[in-house]
C-alpha cells in the first residue's frame, strides 16, 4: 500500500473490513485480536479461537489497524479513541438504550480524575489500589492515570465491566498506556465474575529482577510470562471475597 493511500485512522481499516461483515462483529474481533497481541502471550488459545473466523487478508488489516491506532494514540494521548469508536459505529441507537452503555466525554473524565485524586497520588513508593465497577472502555481509568502520569506504574486498577467487548478495549486502552491493570468479565451488582485477564504491566513487577540481569532477554521474558497466571479464568474465591468487600 502507497503512503498517499494509507488510512490515517484506525477507524477506516476497520470500516474496510465492515464492507463485508457487521460493523460489530468487526469490531468485537478487532478488540478481541488486538487485546491477545497484547498480551505477552498469555491469551494465545483466545486469539487462535477468533483468528479462525476471519480470512487472512482480513486478519492482516486487523494488525494494521492495530498498528494505526498505536499511533494515534501517541498523537491524542490518554483519549479512550475506541470507545469513540464503539458507540458511533459499532452499537446501535437501541443497543445503548437497552444496555445502559454511554460514552463518558474525556472532558468529563478528567474533571472526575482530579475530584478523585485532587492532590496526585500519596507521596513514596507504595501501591495505590484503584477499582472501577463500571469501566466501559477504560476512559476514567486513562483519565485518572494522566493526572499522575509520571508515577501511574503505582497503580494497581481492577477493572469490571458485563460487556465482553469492554473488557477487551480496556485491555487495548490500559496496557498501551502502560496502567498495570486486572481487568474482570463480571456483574458488579449480582457481583458474578466470570472471567479475568492481567495485563503485563500488572504481571511486570513479577520479572523486574529479570530486568536487572545482563543476560535476560525479551525472549526469556516472553517464556516466563505465561507460567506466572493462567489468563481468561474466573477469580478465585478469595478474590472474590476481596471484591466484595471493596464493591459493599
Amino acid at each position: 500500500m502507497s503512503k498517499t493511500n494509507e488510512p490515517t485512522n484506525f477507524r477506516k481499516i476497520i470500516n474496510r473490513i465492515a464492507y463485508g461483515h457487521d460493523t460489530r462483529k468487526v469490531f468485537d474481533g478487532f478488540v478481541r485480536l488486538s487485546a491477545c497481541a497484547l498480551a505477552a502471550q498469555t491469551r494465545e488459545p483466545e486469539y487462535l479461537e477468533e483468528a479462525k473466523r476471519w480470512k487472512p487478508d482480513e486478519l492482516s488489516l486487523f494488525a494494521q489497524a492495530l498498528s494505526t491506532l498505536t499511533m494515534e494514540m501517541e498523537r491524542r494521548p490518554f483519549e479512550d479513541l475506541l470507545g469513540a469508536y464503539y458507540m458511533e459505529f459499532a452499537l446501535s441507537t437501541k443497543g445503548q438504550q437497552w444496555n445502559g452503555e454511554f460514552h463518558t466525554p474525556k472532558a468529563l473524565c478528567d474533571l472526575m480524575a482530579k475530584m478523585t485524586m485532587p492532590d496526585g497520588l500519596p507521596p513514596g513508593d507504595d501501591k495505590v489500589t484503584v477499582c472501577e465497577p463500571a469501566c466501559g472502555a477504560g476512559a476514567m481509568i486513562l483519565a485518572l492515570a494522566e493526572s499522575v502520569a509520571p508515577q501511574r506504574r503505582r497503580l494497581r486498577v481492577t477493572a469490571i465491566d458485563i460487556n465482553k467487548t469492554a473488557c477487551d478495549m480496556t485491555f487495548i486502552n490500559t496496557t498501551l498506556w502502560g496502567i498495570p491493570t486486572k481487568v474482570i468479565h463480571g456483574n458488579t451488582i449480582s457481583q458474578e465474575f466470570w472471567s479475568q485477564w492481567f495485563n503485563f504491566h500488572w504481571l511486570s513487577p513479577w520479572l523486574q529482577p529479570m530486568g536487572n540481569n545482563p543476560d535476560a532477554t525479551p525472549d526469556v521474558a516472553a517464556q516466563v510470562i505465561p507460567l506466572l497466571i493462567e489468563q481468561g479464568v474466573p477469580p478465585s474465591p478469595e478474590e472474590v471475597e476481596q471484591l466484595s468487600l471493596a464493591l459493599a
